[in-house]
């Protein structure tokens, strides 16, 4: 495989940082390849068991020259290494790669990333060309690709690991369906970029800086990783209609006549609600009954 580079590609000289989780680490074969890949490439890797060892291990790799990081995950992982990038302030200093070994991979099907070629994956993580890339942020915490709340929500958060094991991203789906007789709204209120508040009764809502959730759902069709703004997909219970009506909507999210799906896009957004309302980032949960939601432009520099 052959990868393109540009001015943008890595220093064959600077040292390469892959991050593991415990599941990767245990997968013979991959380590038999990462082995084969450090006679030409300059590798540490390191398997961090809590995110405070994560930040401690990536800021000494950075201190000692590390200038791009590689996650071997799923987009749990990735988020896991984008906020202790953040924290650590680095942005500016190392690059970012993905090697795509989780569930649903949406961050890296969004990005045409290779899915089911591991090897091409890992040579291109390190390989690869790197692009300006915005962040989520919310409430002081960061998602590089997807924000969901509500229904789609509670089914991330309550799909089986078992089930996600065997199935893949269609797990998400089929847990999904298994559960519509759960579906429930709840009253938000919501100011998009100052402007004044609308009270919704919401079933959904997707907050994209990427484009796909829940294993391959195209939630953002419109969202662009470097715009500069953030995609906002809900839909609300404030209609009325047959289950058709909604599918058709939810075919054609941006359709300005559309009365159940909304679809928007902003800089900054605050979501108010008077009971506890649940949020995943990039599938890493977070409860609380005010958010505030903004753009990072340009945060990172990305494989892509």
């Amino acid at each position: 495989m052959q990868i393109a580079k540009d001015s943008a590609g890595p220093d064959m000289a600077a040292k390469n940082l892959l991050i593991l989780t415990r599941k990767a680490a245990a997968n013979d074969d991959l380590r038999a390849a990462i082995k084969a890949l450090k006679a030409d490439h300059d590798l540490d890797v390191r398997i961090p068991w809590s995110q405070k060892q994560m930040r401690k291990d990536l800021g000494r790799e950075i201190d000692r020259g590390c200038r791009r990081v590689v996650a071997l995950g799923g987009d749990g992982t990735l988020n896991s290494v984008v906020n202790a990038i953040w924290k650590l302030k680095a942005g500016k200093e190392v690059e970012l790669g993905l090697v795509p070994l989780g569930t649903a991979n949406d961050f890296a099907r969004g990005c045409g990333l290779p899915l089911r070629d591991r090897d091409a994956a890992l040579l291109q993580a390190l390989m690869g060309k790197t692009r300006p890339t915005d962040l989520g942020r919310v409430n002081g915490r960061h998602f590089i690709n997807v924000a969901s709340g509500g229904f789609g929500a509670m089914v991330t958060a309550t799909t089986p690991r078992d089930m996600k094991s065997v199935l893949g991203g269609l797990a998400y789906t089929l847990h999904g369906l298994a559960r519509l007789g759960d579906l429930r709204s709840q009253t938000c209120r919501i100011a998009l970029d100052g402007g004044g508040a609308r009270v919704v009764s919401l079933a959904f809502a997707a907050i994209g800086n990427g484009r796909f959730a829940g294993g391959g759902f195209d939630v953002a069709p419109e969202a662009e990783l470097d715009d500069g703004v953030l995609d906002l997909s809900i839909v609300s219970h404030d209609w009325q209609g047959a289950p058709g009506f909604l599918m058709r909507e939810l075919m054609d999210p941006t359709n300005p006549e559309n009365e159940a799906v909304v679809y928007r896009t902003f800089e900054h957004l605050v979501l108010e609600t008077d009971q506890d309302f649940h949020l995943n980032l990039d599938g890493e949960p977070m409860v609380d009954r005010r958010f505030e939601i903004s753009v990072v432009a340009a945060a990172l520099r990305v494989v892509r």
